[in-house]
């Protein structure tokens, strides 16, 4: 069928009919566009939603949840800790006696350094039992004893 024909034929429908034709391509068309387009589209948008909450939810879960407890950190030896994050701070470690449930050292290192990492070992659970403090050619030097 060619074009020609297609337009007279559209040409010998009544005047209502081709209203009427009009307004059911003109439905149809709405209704392909909502099928296709529209509802496609909300459905994506209504499961990005979804997962945004749930990734939120997640996130405050979290957020709330306490820090894992690090085993192996806390079941090995105060010296062993206490040496590993010495090294780790750059102090040096002159002395170490351990008896029983103490341990004595002699630290040196960089005042601020050296501070940051007393106050640390407080932190994680060490109680200083006593601290001397003796500066010396620009190193602080520290006699710690202590307790866990």
């Amino acid at each position: 069928m060619n074009f020609n024909r297609l337009i007279q034929a559209w040409g010998r429908v009544s005047r209502r009919e081709q209203q009427l034709l009009l307004g059911l391509a003109g439905l149809l068309l709405v209704v392909v566009a909502y099928t296709s387009i529209w509802q496609p589209t909300r459905q994506r948008l209504e499961v990005a939603e979804r997962q945004y909450r749930q990734q939120a939810e997640l996130h405050a879960r979290i957020q709330r949840a306490d820090p894992p407890q690090d085993l192996t950190t806390a079941t090995r030896p105060l010296s062993v800790r206490v040496n590993d994050s010495a090294s780790a701070a750059g102090l040096d470690i002159a002395e170490m006696e351990v008896d029983g449930d103490s341990l004595r050292l002699v630290v040196s290192g960089d005042a601020n350094s050296l501070l940051h990492w007393l106050d640390q070992r407080e932190q994680e659970g060490a109680a200083l039992q006593s601290l001397t403090l003796e500066a010396r050619d620009r190193v602080l030097e520290a006699r710690v004893v202590l307790r866990q």
